[in-house]
């Protein structure tokens, strides 16, 4: 019997987030997707020019930034807006139907935040890596980041966060 239980909660969990993965996504994708590629864009020229870059920002999709130090513009595209990431984090907390909303929240916000600045992490340490180190070594530590993104902001986080979250006092 406890085993047809356990069954059920993993079945509702994983239907949950299958539901609000949907639901993020689609919500995400009626807000252009340039808007994000931009904020990510932006940010990370300000902070290059701490380093002493300048550069400039083309308003396309993708979003391009060009660094005067670069031959060839960086494209923040899709994939550098975290947005799969934020609908996923989004949508694992929100359907840990076990712990009460208030949590499964914070949970949201607080993965939102460590995720963006992770994501910008990622970004601006490849940028400088290709600046110090060159573009196979940019390439490498990009794609290096970009898994460890993944695995750690995801499943680091959620692990983390849940258990928070169940702890009893």
């Amino acid at each position: 019997m406890n085993e047809k239980k356990e069954l059920h909660k993993t079945g509702k969990f994983l239907a949950g987030i299958a539901v609000l993965f949907i639901l993020f996504n689609f919500l995400l994708s009626i807000i252009p997707l340039e808007w994000f590629e931009f904020f990510y864009a932006f940010f990370t020229l300000e902070f290059l020019k701490l380093f002493g870059f300048n550069g400039t920002i083309e308003f396309q999709e993708p979003v391009l930034v060009y660094l005067e130090t670069f031959s060839i513009p960086l494209g923040f595209s899709y994939l550098c807006t975290g947005l799969l990431e934020l609908a996923l984090i989004w949508s694992a907390t929100l359907a840990s139907f076990g712990i009460e909303l208030k949590k499964r929240i914070i949970g949201s916000i607080i993965g939102t935040i460590i995720l963006v600045g992770f994501n910008f992490f990622r970004i601006i340490s490849s940028v400088l890596v290709i600046a110090w180190f060159g573009l196979n070594a940019g390439n490498f530590s990009h794609d290096l980041l970009f898994r460890v993104f993944l695995f750690v902001t995801i499943a680091g986080f959620y692990f983390l966060w849940f258990r928070w979250s169940t702890k009893t006092k």
